[in-house]
């Protein structure tokens, strides 16, 4: 029969866990780039917009281009967000 989680005694439960660890580490990396470069963007904006991008690009099968595409794309979407507020005053 098949089981759903990790087996007894197995570390999976703990490669989840480094891979959270990861994760957070990286969006904080981008954030605090993101939030340095434009910080007339809120910082708690900056990191919902870098953990939907992260979240966008976690399924795939190549995992070592995920936190420069994700600092691209979100950098992309701020850059849009709040330079049209700064022209638009």
């Amino acid at each position: 029969m098949f089981r759903n989680g990790p087996l007894p005694g197995s570390s999976a439960g703990y490669t989840d866990a480094m891979e959270e660890n990861s994760r957070d580490h990286v969006v904080m990396r981008i954030v605090d780039r993101l939030a340095a470069r434009y910080p007339e963007a809120p910082r708690p904006q900056v990191e919902v917009i870098v953990e939907e991008e992260y979240d966008t690009l976690d399924g795939g099968r190549i995992r070592t281009y995920i936190p420069t595409l994700v600092e691209h794309s979100a950098r992309d979407r701020i850059y849009r967000e709040f330079t049209s507020q700064r022209h638009d005053r």
